[in-house]
């Protein structure tokens, strides 16, 4: 097998991994009246309690819009509040209700014990697999900010990937 199909191999198993863990994750949220994105949304507010919108919308690579329209829900299901800010009476810090704090807890134990099908896998494998993530996902960074090499139409065999 040319080393171009193994890398779009590879590129392709990393498609399925995500797709497959979102519907889990989706299903296990569904459980508890809740989307995928509106979890995420709330482990990110259980991470960095008091972040403003732009921020949030920021750590999720969503635009603000979307994450206007998620925080609405959320603050209207009783499980995402808004604060003024002290300081800056103009600002509204986000943060989650006792009853968001407790959906997040059950979605990510939920999450958690579904995964626990996996946790047969070798952690050698695991720690194996974690480093060449991490190096994939390096030198793609590089690429896409132009800092790897330059391309030439016709030039790249995808080796270097």
């Amino acid at each position: 097998m040319e080393s171009q199909d193994k890398i779009h191999m590879l590129i392709d198993s990393f498609r399925e991994v995500k797709k497959a863990s979102n519907q889990l994750l989706s299903r296990q949220a569904e459980q508890l009246g809740i989307t995928r994105i509106q979890f995420m949304t709330l482990t990110a507010l259980m991470k960095q309690p008091h972040i403003g919108l732009t921020e949030l919308a920021d750590s999720l690579r969503m635009g603000n819009s979307t994450m206007s329209g998620i925080i609405n829900r959320l603050v209207k299901a009783g499980l995402v509040e808004r604060k003024r800010v002290d300081t800056d009476r103009r600002s509204v810090a986000l943060q989650l209700t006792e009853k968001g704090k407790e959906v997040e807890k059950q979605t990510y134990l939920l999450y958690s014990e579904a995964l626990s099908a996996l946790s047969d896998i070798p952690d050698e494998d695991i720690d194996n697999l974690i480093a060449v993530h991490r190096q994939i996902i390096n030198k793609l960074e590089k690429e896409r900010e132009g800092t790897l090499h330059e391309h030439k139409p016709g030039t790249s065999d995808g080796a270097d990937l």
